[in-house]
């Protein structure tokens, strides 16, 4: 049975790496491999290949007059697509077509062999995957890497199935095995053993037994198959043992590749206040230097920030109540970073982390209050800001996503808004689908793709219909190897987005015409989505700013700052080059100085300008890729 539409498949040239000293040494010509590029659509919102046309951009480490737009109808199968840059990292595909109102979109990586499978998806419509994961409750929707599992729950006198999908496909399978045992309210968070593992195994980690629900030490691991790219493998039959019994608990994966697991309730059915560490390299259990919750809670949330901290938020007590603590922990987990503060209490809570640091929280109140503040933005110093709130009568459920542009997105039981970060409040999306998650089993597919478990019929009953499917509502699409508008701070702060709330009266982050972006102490603003391996930063500015170079696992280096400190004081400009671990200065005309601390020779890195001092200017930035 066909469980997508395999829309086109066009050819496309791609230079294999190919040694300097070769090159010199002799006059042949690149070895040249042939890729081949899958387009897929969900079969319930499908593409007329007859009549679709494409537009498909090709990103990689290169300055924008490298990036390339091959344009072609998807009838046109088999098609070279020349135009696109050999060292393309990454495609982002839009697709249209004359008969209807609305476009495709989607976006892959391209890996270093294989095919290039890349999912588009319609940008007013939710579709649902073709496959029925079946019905159950208690039951856990995870996404790691391109991959995502359906696993676990509770159904009538039987094991459920577990089914693993394809994000770059669409594709979405039954597995032979799956779990070993029932197993209800785990997590599934992905377990490489190297950041360079993919497609990424993943390990379902505690939960319950669903007939006696006492929580289960155990988990078990995902293992992804070798070799055959359609394949996608199955549970292994041995288990890592946990600390201790855990269900209801959160998970992350830490910036080690670690797995730590939060909370949650024990063999007692009381809330706990311990934390461990799942190792993918060991495969075990670690609970020697790992922190203790301050506050006991089943049901917490748990981020990992873009400083790499660990972010503990909501979650309920032994007595039933939500838990307003707020927890900060090293990004090892080790300690806590910050001293715990509390947010309002309510019906619903969500939280997503905001790629410039800190975090984003809805709640939906007990009552309809009119005064009631949902919204709070928790800033990278762990500080509360309240935003312009969305109606408490509203609020029906709170389904928060991560958003690209530094813009997460929410669904409110009737419609989407999207939150605008430099003016603290959400709006409503335009020519938004009017569907959307009911359970709470959601998951972020990337940065612009919102899934979720669904079980309501195609007319939009609420009521199940005897099947359940995943469900997935593409709003934007961004690469990590994309286009950044130059220069950035010039007609606005778009581009970028603030570690705390903007927009407000007295806010630390101010952008004024014709002056730049001014910044108080601490204040930061970050390029989103987009990361850099060598790349050449000019900015303007007096009194000038720390310009932060940020890596993934969080590490920051701030040229101006204690690993990058100079006498001189730049009066106009300042200039930064980062080659590999080197990173080398210039203040306004002066001598190029090399920074003190270096980074990782391979990290990417985020880019953002942070205020030093009393207030600091940011204006007419450039980045460039080398």
């Amino acid at each position: 049975m066909n469980l997508f539409a395999k829309l086109a498949v066009a050819a496309f040239v791609v230079v294999s790496a190919t040694s300097s000293a070769f090159l010199s040494a002799c006059t042949s010509p690149p070895e040249t491999e042939a890729r081949t590029l899958f387009v897929y659509a969900p079969r319930s919102c499908p593409v007329a290949q007859s009549e679709a046309y494409s537009v498909i951009y090709g990103l990689g480490d290169f300055d924008d007059t490298q990036s390339a737009i091959s344009s072609l109808f998807l009838r046109d199968v088999g098609r070279e697509l020349s135009a696109l840059p050999p060292n393309a990292r990454s495609v982002i595909i839009d697709v249209s077509q004359a008969a209807q109102n609305t476009d495709w979109q989607g976006t892959a990586d391209v890996r270093t062999s294989g095919a290039v499978n890349v999912l588009v998806w319609p940008r007013s419509e939710t579709c649902r995957l073709s496959r029925n994961v079946e019905p159950r409750v208690d039951v856990t929707l995870g996404v790691f890497g391109r991959h995502l599992m359906v696993a676990g729950g509770r159904v009538d006198g039987q094991v459920p199935h577990t089914f693993v999908g394809d994000l770059s496909t669409g594709v979405i399978e039954k597995l032979e095995f799956g779990l070993e045992g029932r197993r209800a309210r785990a997590t599934v968070t992905a377990f490489r053993a190297s950041v360079e593992q993919d497609p990424s195994p993943a390990i379902i980690a505690g939960g319950d037994d669903p007939d006696t629900q006492a929580a289960l030490a155990t988990a078990e691991i995902y293992v992804p198959a070798r070799g055959d790219e359609n394949a996608l493998g199955d549970v292994e039959r041995a288990r890592i043992d946990l600390a201790e019994p855990r269900t209801k608990h959160g998970a992350v994966v830490l910036v080690t590749g670690e797995t730590l697991l939060v909370g949650g309730t024990g063999q007692a059915g009381t809330p706990l206040r311990t934390m461990e560490i799942l190792d993918p390299k060991t495969r075990r259990n670690r609970t020697t230097g790992v922190a203790l919750l301050a506050v006991p809670r089943a049901n917490p949330t748990v981020l990992r920030l873009a400083s790499g901290e660990i972010l503990v938020a909501g979650g309920v007590d032994a007595s039933g109540e939500n838990v307003a603590t707020l927890e900060w922990f090293a990004p090892d987990a080790s300690r806590a970073t910050k001293r715990p503060v509390a947010l309002v209490g309510g019906r619903e809570r969500g939280f997503v982390p905001l790629s410039a640091g800190g975090a984003l929280a809805v709640v939906a109140p007990v009552n309809a209050l009119s005064d009631f503040k949902t919204v709070w933005v928790i800033s990278a110093d762990g500080t509360l800001e309240a935003g312009v709130p969305v109606t408490p009568r509203e609020l029906g459920v709170v389904r928060l996503f991560p958003g690209s542009d530094g813009a997460p997105v929410l669904w409110t039981g009737t419609r989407w808004l999207r939150w605008q970060p430099w003016s603290g409040a959400f709006e409503p999306i335009a020519n938004a689908p009017l569907r959307g998650p009911l359970t709470s089993a959601i998951a972020s597919g990337d940065s612009g793709l919102a899934l979720w478990l669904d079980g309501r019929s195609e007319d939009d009953a609420v009521t199940l219909d005897g099947q359940l499917y995943v469900r997935g509502y593409r709003f934007a699409t961004r690469s990590r190897y994309g286009r950044v508008k130059n220069p950035l701070l010039v007609e606005g702060p778009f581009g970028l987005a603030p570690d705390r709330l903007a927009g407000a009266p007295g806010s630390s982050l101010t952008f004024i015409d014709g002056r730049g972006l001014e910044l108080g102490p601490g204040a930061s603003a970050f390029v989103t989505d987009v990361t850099y391996a060598d790349v050449i930063i000019e900015l303007d500015g007096v009194p000038s700013p720390l310009i932060v170079l940020r890596q993934e696992n969080g590490r920051e280096l701030e040229v101006g700052g204690d690993g990058c400190a100079f006498a001189q004081t730049a009066t106009r400009q300042v200039k930064v080059t980062r080659r590999g671990a080197k990173v080398e200065t210039v203040f306004d005309d002066g001598a190029p100085r090399t920074c003190v601390s270096e980074l990782d020779s391979d990290a990417r890195i985020s880019i953002g300008v942070r205020g030093v001092g009393g207030v600091s200017v940011a204006h007419n930035l450039r980045i460039g890729r080398l």
